[in-house]
């Protein structure tokens, strides 16, 4: 068993409490759920207590936090995709006939527009969701950005030019295949 490093507590909670709404707010755009953000951010807590003495810089320490959840996210992401996919997403909810199910019925199409944007958001590549998620969510200016994930703005502003076509793309995509185009539009007018 390896030695346990002893973590000064009180200078942990100083250092990383600050951050947890941070945590909190990227964790539920990149899960989508409120009981899966909550894990995530206790996943990535636990990780930062355990690895704090691996902290060089104590000025970024929300990014070296964002850096773990971030981790955390893509490792069970993995294997979630490994995991049967049980609703094919034909929306056979909308075919139930029963009293006040034309309320049901309304909610459901509602939900499942905000979902195909979802979808479409998580379907980009990590290194462009980043930078959309801190962009318009965390509403980050471009040199942020860069401080934030240590990359150039030149960078930053490629990868957030990038992730907004492939969204568009993939949201017009989802549209024409479905035959709603005017509410998705409607929704990436809303997003971008």
């Amino acid at each position: 068993m390896g030695l346990l490093r002893r973590v000064d507590r009180k200078k942990f909670k100083e250092l990383t409490y600050p951050h947890l709404d941070f945590l909190y707010n990227m964790a539920l755009k990149y899960s989508l759920k409120p009981y899966d953000a909550e894990d995530l951010v206790q996943e990535t807590m636990y990780t930062a207590f355990q690895k704090f003495h691996q902290l060089r810089d104590r000025n970024k320490c929300k990014a070296w936090l964002f850096s773990i959840l971030r981790s955390h996210f893509l490792r069970d992401r993995r294997q979630f995709l490994r995991r049967p996919l049980l609703d094919d997403g034909s929306g056979y909810l909308k075919h139930i006939k029963a009293e006040g199910a034309e309320d049901f019925v309304g909610a459901l199409e509602k939900k499942m527009d905000k979902a195909k944007v979802l979808r479409a958001l998580d379907a980009l590549p990590e290194k462009f969701r980043s930078v959309v998620l801190l962009y318009y969510m965390e509403e980050m200016t471009y040199q942020e950005i860069s401080e934030f994930l240590d990359i150039p703005i030149g960078t930053v502003m490629s990868r957030l030019n990038r992730g907004k076509k492939q969204l568009k793309k993939s949201l017009l995509k989802s549209s024409r295949s479905n035959q709603q185009s005017g509410k998705v539009v409607r929704l990436m007018g809303v997003l971008l």
